[in-house]
């Protein structure tokens, strides 16, 4: 059972680190507070805090954060501890882990989504990843409950 005294607050108004609209990142950011993604991202993104990408953002990347909101544009897996928010612009391909999720109408979103309690909201350790590209899950890259074997030969 989760002790409410240890709720953890997001400080998605905090905004430590930004990538402006014109900038491109490629490789893995991490920060201990919010990050704000108005430009371009590939690569892996991890903050403590909250990640908020911006109707400009366009990101190609697994995010990790306590909190993330999308108003713009993901490809890569979501694993939210807290809370994952697609506002009415959001595009996301990939899948979620979150234990809330709030999806406006008309949004984008393909993959699926698995809703855990906190502590097992996590997801891989990022460096668990290390070797394998971002991104949602396809046929060259199966998820482990997709198996390997080829699908629709006789």
């Amino acid at each position: 059972m989760l002790d409410a005294s240890k709720k953890r607050t997001y400080g998605d108004t905090k905004v430590v680190t930004i990538i402006g609209q014109g900038t491109t990142v490629i490789g893995e950011l991490k920060s201990k507070g919010t990050i704000r993604i108005e430009g371009v991202v590939s690569g892996r993104i991890h903050s403590d805090d909250t990640i908020v990408v911006q109707d400009s953002g366009r990101v190609k990347a697994d995010l990790y954060a306590g909190q993330i909101t999308i108003s713009g544009e993901v490809e890569g897996n979501v694993f939210a501890q807290d809370r994952l928010e697609i506002t009415t612009n959001g595009k996301l391909v990939g899948d979620i882990v979150a234990p809330r999720v709030s999806i406006a109408e008309g949004v984008l979103f393909e993959g699926k989504c698995t809703m855990k309690p906190p502590q097992q909201a996590a997801g891989p350790a990022p460096a668990a990843h290390a070797g394998q590209a971002p991104g949602p899950r396809s046929e060259a890259n199966p998820s482990p409950s997709q198996g390997t074997a080829p699908r629709g030969e006789l």
